[in-house]
């Protein structure tokens, strides 16, 4: 066995302090901001898929609706205007993290009720149009409330938010899943969608509580500056809100392999998981309730208790191993969904898969987001998380919609199984980064500002 290693003697000599930093105000707020960041997203992956199963839209059809998840994959574009971009002066007195929060809800609102007035028979292009825009705006606010997650969060509690964040984010999924589809049975899908908005107060609270980070320009930021002193204007803001960002990440050694790994790793979770829905309801004809209940509340619980196992995995062992642990995971239990494909109507096989996959997918959620965090530098924190999250979700955005076709051309055991296979170019590259040594412990956080300096 080899040496224990200083995180792993954290664990063990002071588990009190291990569990009182889930008590820390930041690591509150990350809960909150994880129940408004993560609804939106199921709506268009598990609300709409089912609710336009429903109403007996093709599969084809329902994986052309998950493009309108495109906007987390492009939405590099333009989170440098989110990261350093100001709403005038209204901005310089509530905050520029803050104030961006709040106008993004309240459009991604306003959208969210007019969908509800929506219906599949007469609407589908409009409906369409509506899941675009609440991609985009979900993909906006997810790129705001990272970099604000990350700034007000010490770097040695990272594992903690991304834990954190994860049981908000999943809580909201069971929420938004289990108590549509639950509201939807019991009166209509449009009554039950237009409640979603209440989903963006916890956000909203966090924000207010916690308050504006503050974050000093670092030692990277300082010296690019006085090297193109020269630069004004809007020249001299592209410079510093574009080009360093990029520059900054492409100075470290092999960074190339890392955005790889990034890209490749989602692969075949993401094709399974779009399919799910019309799985369970066109292929094996369970009901509403039997999916809120097995599926949905099943899924949230074991999704939540994986999740803080992701933080202890995190903790105990180095990067390598917790990634590997983690695609390893949850390659093994997206094999479930064929054992269930042979079971057929089971609901007791089917909590046990979904609790499984729930399980295996919030720990690679945690540790996943706490990597993700520990390559950002905090000089330009939206900028960056935004373009590892954006990798992360290009097998979402653009492989996504070709999983109906892929569902229509094979039988269910079959799809399952090519989108369990789909995991492994993810995995070489986790052994290449693993052989190299590259960012064996990650890339610790740079111009890190002390914790003093951070508005609690």
């Amino acid at each position: 066995m080899s040496e224990i290693t200083e995180k792993n003697r954290s664990l063990f000599q002071r588990p009190a302090k291990f569990v009182s930093a889930f008590l820390k105000k930041p690591l509150l707020a990350a809960f909150m901001l994880g129940m408004t960041s993560g609804f939106p997203l199921t709506i268009i992956l598990g609300i709409m898929t089912v609710w336009l199963s429903q109403h007996d839209i093709q599969k084809t059809t329902i994986g052309i609706f998950t493009l309108a998840t495109l906007p987390y994959s492009l939405k590099i574009f333009w989170a440098p205007l989110l990261d350093r971009g100001k709403l005038g002066k209204w901005a310089e007195n509530v905050g520029r993290r803050k104030s961006w929060i709040f106008v993004i809800v309240a459009l991604l609102s306003l959208v969210i009720v007019y969908l509800s007035s929506l219906s599949p028979d007469t609407d589908l292009i409009m409906m369409g149009t509506m899941s675009l825009s609440i991609g985009f705006l979900s993909a906006s606010l997810d790129i705001v409330i990272d970099a604000y997650r990350i700034e007000v969060t010490d770097e040695r509690d990272l594992a903690h938010s991304a834990g954190m964040y994860q049981w908000g984010y999943r809580l909201a999924n069971l929420i938004a899943g289990a108590g549509v589809f639950t509201v939807a049975h019991y009166t209509s899908w449009g009554f039950a969608i237009m409640l979603l908005p209440l989903l963006t107060v916890p956000g909203v609270v966090a924000v207010l509580w916690v308050g504006e980070p503050t974050i000093e320009e670092g030692e990277f930021l300082k010296s690019e500056k006085a090297a193109h002193s020269k630069l004004q204007g809007y020249q001299a803001w592209i410079f510093e809100a574009v080009v360093l960002p990029f520059k900054e990440f492409i100075l470290r050694p092999n960074w190339y392999w890392i955005l790889l790994f990034i890209t490749l790793v989602k692969f075949g979770d993401v094709m399974a998981a779009i399919m799910t829905g019309p799985f369970l309801d066109e292929g094996l004809g369970f009901s509403l309730l039997e999916m809120a209940y097995a599926n949905k509340a099943v899924g949230a619980l074991a999704a939540a208790v994986g999740s803080a196992f992701g933080i202890l995995v995190w903790w105990w062992f180095d990067t390598y191993r917790a990634l590997l642990l983690s695609i390893i995971l949850m390659m093994v239990t997206n094999l479930g969904f064929v054992w269930l494909s042979y079971v057929g109507h089971d609901t007791t096989a089917l909590a046990i898969v979904v609790g499984l996959e729930n399980f295996a997918s919030g720990i690679g959620g945690t540790v996943m987001i706490a990597y993700f965090g520990s390559l950002c530098n905090l000089s330009f924190t939206a900028t960056q998380y935004a373009l590892l999250s954006t990798l992360s979700s290009v097998a979402r955005g653009f492989f996504g919609s070709a999983s109906g076709v892929l569902a229509d051309m094979m039988s269910w055991t079959q799809f399952f199984l090519v989108s369990t296979l789909l995991a492994l170019p993810g995995l070489f590259v986790l052994l290449i980064l693993w052989k190299k040594n590259i960012g064996a412990e990650g890339i610790p956080l740079k111009d890190m500002p002390d914790p003093e300096n951070v508005n609690k």
